[in-house]
This record gives structure tokens, sequence and C-alpha cells, in this order.
């Protein structure tokens, strides 16, 4: 194995540094995680683990580019991630964002229609449909 290739899968995927993470509700400012730390090597399985409201899906989105953080620094492949990009997409669980009545690929692909690209869609479909199948 050459020096560069291990440099390669030593540095890491994605980085999360000290990161807090606030949102705004309708009565107060909720602190969503606080000096959250770690690190997701290219060959790691990675699980977000924990109780109801401890800030999971919220890092999530934050690492989507969603829900910037007020603490800290995200950064994905070396570059700090400071709002959503096309090399990232993200479907969640809850039941009231997933239409009941779509296909998960329609799922997946409803934010590039709803955005009005028109050519996306058609660009992104093999992709996610790739990535369907991978689950």
């Amino acid at each position: 194995m050459s020096h560069e290739h291990n440099d390669k899968l030593q540095k890491p995927l994605l980085q999360i540094n000290g990161v807090g993470l606030e949102y705004r509700t309708r009565r107060s400012q909720v602190r969503a995680t606080h000096d959250v730390s770690f690190d997701v090597f290219p060959a790691d399985r990675f699980v977000l683990l924990g109780p109801s409201g401890c800030g999971k899906s919220s890092l999530l989105k934050s690492i989507g580019g969603f829900l910037p953080a007020v603490e800290g620094e995200i950064r994905l492949d070396g570059e700090c991630v400071t709002q959503s990009g096309p090399d990232r997409m993200m479907v969640f669980q809850e039941f009231d964002q997933l239409p009941p009545w779509k296909t998960v690929l329609e799922n997946t692909l409803f934010p590039l229609v709803a955005s009005q690209k028109q050519h996306a869609p058609k660009r992104v479909k093999p992709r996610c449909i790739f990535w369907i199948k991978s689950a």
C-alpha cells in the first residue's frame, strides 16, 4: 500500500468538532447539542443513538447543511459545511414529512421536484436508485 493511499484512509470523512446547535420554537430557543465531537472515517459504520430529544436529528440536519452550528464546526471530506449541497441528501423518518402515498424514490426526489430545478431529478434519479438498492 502506498503512503499516499494510507494517508487517504487515515483522514476522516466527517469531522464534528465542538458543535453546539440551537433552534427556535414558537416559545423559546432550544439548545439541541452542546460540545459534540467525533470523527467518522470512510470505512466506518456509524450510528447516532440516544433518547428522544437529545439532538440526533438536529445533528443530522446540521451535517446536511440545513441547520447552522452556533459553536464549533462540521467538516465533510475536509470542507466546512455551511449550507446544503447537491452532494448530500436526507430523508427523515417522521411520518408528517413523507407522503405515505409516494414510493421511497418519489419521496427522495421530492425536494428536487419541489425546488423546480427542471433537470435535477433526471440527473439524480440514477444515484437515488443506486443508494436505495444498496440500503
